[in-house]
């Protein structure tokens, strides 16, 4: 299961840089997702789609209401395993 937060207008899920890593996806993120700690926040409209090609089927989500400025201590995904 994955966090899936809902903002306002937009959204973002919650995937270990390590699975992503291992999927080949890190140089595939734009910067319109977010990365804190071990987690990137993929944007649901650019980059989620990535994964969800790559696993092969919807993952189950766990919606998380936030509001649209709520990543906005985070940081803007750079690209890589940094």
């Amino acid at each position: 299961m994955y966090k899936y937060f809902v903002g306002d207008t937009k959204g973002w899920v919650e995937v270990r840089k390590d699975e992503l890593g291992a999927a080949n996806l890190l140089d595939l993120i734009s910067t319109c997702s977010y990365e804190k700690g071990e987690y990137v926040y993929l944007d649901e409209d650019i980059d989620l789609s990535f994964f969800v090609y790559f696993l092969g089927n919807l993952p189950i989500f766990q919606e998380i209401h936030v509001s649209d400025d709520y990543f906005s201590n985070y940081n803007r995904y750079r690209g890589g395993l940094q």
